[in-house]
């Protein structure tokens, strides 16, 4: 559990700390921003010294519905098909105060390490775990719950396909009726590609209809004759859904030829698309029936980057049936980007980090802001910049309106 506590007067100040590429005084009084100048020498009243200063975090992928369990059915072949077979068998046995503990254990980790707005899937085939995640999301907008208030978007995810058996349609449907905030679907899972396709447009239709958000599982496979991407990025323009649209994983990408990729990254900047590369899961999730040379099994970022593309960053799995590991810290998933992306230098690893406060915010809105006269909200790391933070992966310390968040 975590509260909020004042651990300064009503005014300080943080000397001499990094923000945006400079080195600012940051004075903070009544819970606001009253103004961000210029490094001054050290005055002798400073609350912090040093550092960097950031907004928080934003996980746009995460699946709460299946957190913690990875211990319960383990994942022995490491495989995305074992992982989807192990909660099958799991789901069946989870109460609504399983999923409500398990997740906000998980939530309290993200919080503590600086995420203070996740969006979660819920697999459709389990209404218990779609209504206690809709539940969650509005329990977590009290700040007496976590010590802060944390923004949770909760998307209708068919898990194991919509056209793969009339249930899964049937219960798809009903999930998006309890009030979820996006509508997902896994096309790579159907049948058949048209039949995946099919799911694209039946997913942009149901989001249509109820006025909300899409976000996909896009051809997470080894497979690179899976091309739904294409499929997204013509109903997100058909359709004037610019904004709106979000692709998971794009793993098929990396096997792509590679004018058919560029072609792809072209249409998904676009059509204002973003993709969420999820590092962390596909890099041990895909390439699992290579030999060698194996496929790192991630989505062409640097290429998506150069074409002009939004890309984001999740951690997907936390403690799951799909990934054992994790630690709900943003900057994980981040290192292993920088790493399996071959994105060493300065100014790369330097947008990889500013993704997780800037790209990472897109599905729920504009980043927060820093700046004179906004909330105090920010996150204060012990590191000179954030490249020496994506090193470390140190906890930062965690403010809310002037508050610091405490363990």
């Amino acid at each position: 559990m975590y509260h909020s506590r004042i651990d300064y007067d009503e005014s300080m100040r943080i000397h001499d700390t990094w923000f945006s590429g400079r080195r600012v005084d940051v004075d903070i009084s009544d819970g606001r921003i009253q103004s961000i100048s210029p490094a001054t020498s050290a005055p002798s009243d400073a609350a912090m010294s040093g550092g960097m200063v950031c907004p928080h975090f934003a996980e746009p992928h995460v699946h709460l519905d299946a957190t913690q369990l990875g211990a319960r059915l383990p994942n022995r072949s490491g495989t995305l098909f074992e992982g989807i077979d192990n909660w099958a068998t799991l789901r069946s046995s989870v109460n609504a105060e399983d999923v409500r503990e398990r997740a906000l254990k998980t939530v309290g980790w993200y919080l503590r390490q600086g995420t203070s707005r996740i969006r979660t899937h819920v697999d459709t085939a389990s209404r218990t775990a779609a209504e206690a995640l809709i539940a969650l999301r509005e329990e977590l907008k009290d700040p007496s719950v976590l010590g802060m208030p944390v923004e949770l978007e909760v998307v209708a995810f068919p898990q194991e396909g919509i056209l793969t058996d009339p249930q899964r349609e049937a219960d798809w449907r009903a999930v998006v009726e309890l009030g979820c905030d996006a509508v997902g679907c896994i096309p790579h899972y159907e049948t058949s590609h048209d039949a995946g396709d099919a799911t694209v447009r039946m997913c942009f239709d149901l989001a249509e209809a109820h006025g909300l958000k899409v976000d996909l599982h896009c051809d997470e496979t080894d497979d690179p004759a899976w091309r739904a991407l294409l499929a997204v990025c013509a109903e997100a323009e058909r359709r004037g859904m610019t904004g709106q649209v979000v692709a998971g994983h794009c793993t098929a990408m990396h096997s792509w030829p590679d004018d058919l990729a560029e072609r792809a990254c072209a249409r998904v900047a676009e059509t204002g698309v973003q993709v969420v590369t999820n590092p962390l899961d596909n890099i041990v999730l895909q390439g699992r029936a290579d030999r060698y040379p194996k496929r790192r099994g991630l989505t062409r970022v640097d290429e998506l980057w150069a074409a002009g593309a939004m890309v984001g960053i999740g951690h997907d799995s936390v403690v799951d049936p799909w990934y054992r590991l994790g630690t709900a810290n943003m900057l994980d998933p981040a290192y292993m980007l920088v790493h399996a992306g071959h994105l060493t230098g300065e100014a790369e690893m330097t947008r990889v980090f500013a993704t997780l406060h800037r790209e990472n915010h897109h599905p729920f809105g504009s980043p927060p802001a820093i700046a004179a006269g906004e909330p105090a909200t920010f996150l204060w790391f012990a590191a000179s910049d954030p490249i020496e933070a994506l090193r470390t992966r140190l906890p930062p310390r965690v403010f809310y309106r002037g508050q610091e968040l405490q363990s």
